[in-house]
């Protein structure tokens, strides 16, 4: 894990842990009770201003990706959230649980004008984490805007890794182009660059590592999602993770991009995300 300041630890009585950022608000590592580390997080993250830490769970709003006018997934993942409420952590806790919240300022406002409210929910159970998002507007007037949880997942190695349960559902492979064609239902293997957006598949995935279920994916309100690892070549240009770390990861994020969420004045939209360890 990366050397960051404000990080906030949570623990079950189960004996489960859980670590995360106030920047960005970034859950950066999930353990359960047998000391196997579930997220990935890069040991070499980048140092410069606003830059954000690769791995664990960031947070994308109001803007997915760079389909926008915005910076690469918009404007919170690079700034410190506070935290909101009681932390529900110990021995004594059968689900620990953190909020943390952030608002828009002068400075989100300067590029995106709207008036927001988030916040971010961890729960730690029993082999299984949840991050929630909830996303208010404050302001008097409604705004568009897509949103994702950008999950790194920690894999033995990635190629004889696959995701299962996708169905046979439309897809984009956004290493050709934006065309889109139907995945044969078939789990999905990574040999190499892989940047898949999923319309609107299945609530639940399983990722498989060596033929076997390694960890379930759910997700709700979120309606799409994506598949990404940067494959051998493009680790090697990213700069802030060793090369050969792409094979250590894989992203499965749960996203609204195709239909972006259209979010009246005083109005809450609410995401989720749970990993749990296969069973």
């Amino acid at each position: 894990m990366p050397d960051v300041a404000g990080l906030l630890q949570l623990h079950n009585a189960h004996g489960d842990s859980a670590v995360i950022s106030l920047y960005g608000a970034q859950l950066l590592s999930w353990q359960t009770a047998d000391g196997r580390e579930h997220l990935y997080c890069t040991p070499e993250p980048s140092l410069k201003p606003g830059a954000s830490i690769r791995g664990g769970v960031p947070v994308c709003f109001p803007q997915f990706s760079g389909r926008g006018a915005l910076p690469k997934h918009g404007l919170v993942r690079n700034l410190v959230w506070q935290i909101d409420g009681d932390v529900l952590s110990g021995a004594g806790q059968d689900v620990a649980y953190a909020r943390l919240s952030l608002s828009d300022s002068d400075a989100t406002r300067a590029l995106w004008p709207h008036s927001f409210a988030l916040q971010l929910q961890v729960e730690l159970g029993a082999g299984w984490v949840s991050v929630a998002l909830n996303v208010t507007n404050t302001g008097d007037s409604a705004f568009d805007f897509t949103t994702a949880l950008h999950t790194y997942l920690a894999t033995p190695d990635v190629r004889n890794a696959g995701v299962a349960q996708l169905g046979k559902v439309r897809f984009t492979d956004t290493t050709v182009g934006n065309d889109e064609a139907i995945h044969d239902g078939s789990v999905l293997r990574i040999a190499d660059e892989t940047d898949n957006i999923y319309w609107e598949p299945p609530a639940a995935l399983v990722l498989q590592q060596d033929g076997k279920q390694f960890l379930q994916i759910e997700q709700q309100g979120f309606a799409d999602s994506v598949i990404w690892n940067p494959g051998p070549i493009k680790a090697a240009q990213l700069g802030d993770m060793p090369a050969q770390d792409w094979t250590r990861m894989l992203c499965i994020e749960a996203a609204q991009i195709g239909h972006p969420v259209r979010l009246s004045p005083q109005a809450t939209w609410r995401g989720l995300q749970r990993l749990g360890r296969a069973v």
